[in-house]
């Protein structure tokens, strides 16, 4: 019986640690991603009244872009600025029209 009680503390206290830990990545990836939006937004110069939401549908409508997003994403977790930068170059802005 005591080895049972051990059990199921130690995969509780498991799965507590699992879970506090998918948020913190989470908020990781959220501020990679928002650095990433600044980025391109530098990059690209879209009108002031379109938001960030709307900028970022824009941007992601490519799939090619969608790639090098991903890409500008995982570099900045590495801590791989050239990569980072390299992905950033390769993303194309959406026509001065449509934005």
């Amino acid at each position: 019986m005591k080895a049972c009680w051990i059990l199921c503390l130690v995969t509780t206290l498991s799965a507590t640690a699992a879970w506090a830990e998918s948020p913190l990545k989470s908020l990781q990836f959220e501020q990679q991603k928002q650095l990433v939006l600044k980025a391109v937004k530098e990059k690209c110069a879209p009108k002031t009244t379109l938001s960030d939401t709307d900028f970022a549908n824009k941007i992601l409508a490519s799939q090619q872009n969608q790639e090098y997003v991903r890409q500008a994403t995982l570099a900045k977790e590495r801590n791989n600025q050239k990569g980072y930068q390299a992905a950033i170059d390769k993303i194309s802005c959406p026509k001065t029209s449509s934005l």
